[in-house]
């Protein structure tokens, strides 16, 4: 127990973090509307192989439900923007996407955090701006490792499961690195609800408040906080004999101000293939009412022969099956950066899945960006490894590789919505 002096001042802090977030919020629309793109979201001139001019979204134009809803918000406020980053290891430390993440809540504002999943309790790397604690043990997986021609995944493409009636899982949205916390009030638990599955309490230990449930279906749950937290646990609560173990698919964090929230979803070796054929993704992704959706897919398809008429038919089963789910969202295929073979010598199959990635967006008419082409394209891997930009393995990027790529993206991101808003004029 907290002595009430210091519950207090807690709950004093929570507020000041509060109101400046909701200071922040409002400064971040009411704004001119172009974007001004800073010296600081730019790659500098010593990565001569990056063709900066030529990092432009193709087919931009298929994003302008996107751009007008960010227009609106920088100029009005009153909107959320939900943009879903799907991908491999390249997407799951989250490195590229914080990136685009910060600076597009910098310009349009913070409406929460997004997805997250306690990578650690099912033996994996992830983004390294919260922490997850429990008080028992979990059986952990993800859609890769499963090789069914069906799996049992949902949105994070990862999942824990327990058998523990009092399992408790708290998450702190707290930077490894800064010590900077956020805070949220509301909390959506992906849980698919079964008369075997656990009820749930949520709450935060620090406030003292127990979160109200409001809204259910049964796949996901969202409960409120009176104030906003920084904390959250997930508890079991065994209410009938057939209960018997608690799954969970991740947890959402968003804080109910207008702006962007930018989930990022990633899975270590995944493939289109392997969230297509996770039976609840495209589900439980609609549940984060994605505006758009970016797929950035291709080197584990690179690192053997896929045949390109198979890559081609799993990304039009898993754009089907999100579209399905999720009709109003808006489609970006990104092409991979350029790597080595296996870590070994250069990659024959980089080229050709690029192009696959590339004429199947064309021909769908999604929107593109093609990372692999304006950063060298073929070979290219040994100028990234030259610059220090990949780790020893040749396949992954450094943390500032992986940095520099977010900073491309979300140029390319801001050019688009410039443009956007001068042909408004």
């Amino acid at each position: 127990m907290y002595p009430p002096l210091r519950l207090s001042r807690l709950r004093l802090l929570a507020s000041g973090a509060f109101l400046l977030l909701f200071i922040g919020q409002c400064q971040s629309q009411f704004r001119p509307p172009q974007v001004t793109i800073t010296d600081a979201d730019t790659v500098g001139a010593g990565y001569s192989f990056i063709r900066q001019a030529e990092n432009e979204i193709e087919n931009r134009d298929y994003l302008e439900p996107v751009f007008e809803k960010l227009f609106a918000q920088r100029t009005q406020g009153g909107k959320k923007i939900s943009v879903v980053h799907i991908g491999d290891s390249h997407i799951l430390g989250d490195f590229l996407t914080r990136e685009v993440r910060d600076r597009m809540q910098r310009e349009f504002g913070d409406a929460g955090r997004g997805l997250l999943f306690p990578y650690k309790l099912a033996q994996s790397n992830g983004a390294k701006d919260f922490l997850a604690e429990t008080n028992c043990r979990w059986v952990g997986s993800n859609c890769q490792r499963d090789l069914s021609p069906e799996t049992n995944f949902g949105a994070a493409g990862f999942k824990l499961t327990t058998t523990n009636p009092n399992a408790e899982l708290t998450f702190r949205l707290r930077d490894t690195a800064t010590s900077e916390s956020r805070f949220f009030t509301k909390v959506t638990v992906f849980q698919r609800k079964t008369a075997l599955e656990y009820d749930l309490e949520v709450r935060d230990e620090t406030s003292k408040q127990t979160a109200q449930l409001f809204i259910e279906d049964d796949y996901a749950r969202s409960f409120y906080f009176d104030r906003p937290v920084g904390s959250v646990t997930i508890a079991a609560k065994k209410n009938t004999a057939q209960q018997k173990t608690l799954t969970l698919d991740g947890i959402s964090l968003e804080n109910e101000l207008s702006g962007v929230v930018y989930h990022s979803i990633g899975v270590n070796g995944a493939k289109y293939m392997d969230f297509a054929r996770a039976k609840y993704f495209a589900r439980q992704v609609a549940d984060l009412e994605p505006d758009l959706v970016v797929l950035s897919f291709g080197t584990n398809e690179s690192q053997g022969t896929t045949e390109p008429a198979y890559m081609r038919r799993t990304m039009e089963l898993l754009t089907s099956q999100i579209l399905e789910r999720s009709p109003n969202t808006k489609i970006m295929l990104t092409t991979p950066a350029d790597s080595y073979l296996r870590g070994r010598g250069v990659n024959p199959h980089m080229a050709q899945m690029s192009e696959v990635i590339r004429k199947f967006a064309r021909e769908k008419g999604f929107a593109l960006w093609d990372l692999f082409n304006f950063t060298g394209g073929e070979n290219s891997s040994v100028l990234w490894k030259s610059h220090n930009l990949m780790t020893s393995d040749s396949v992954h990027y450094t943390k500032f590789g992986y940095a520099l790529q977010g900073k491309l993206f979300y140029q390319s991101l801001v050019k688009g919505y410039n443009n956007f808003v001068d042909g408004k004029r």
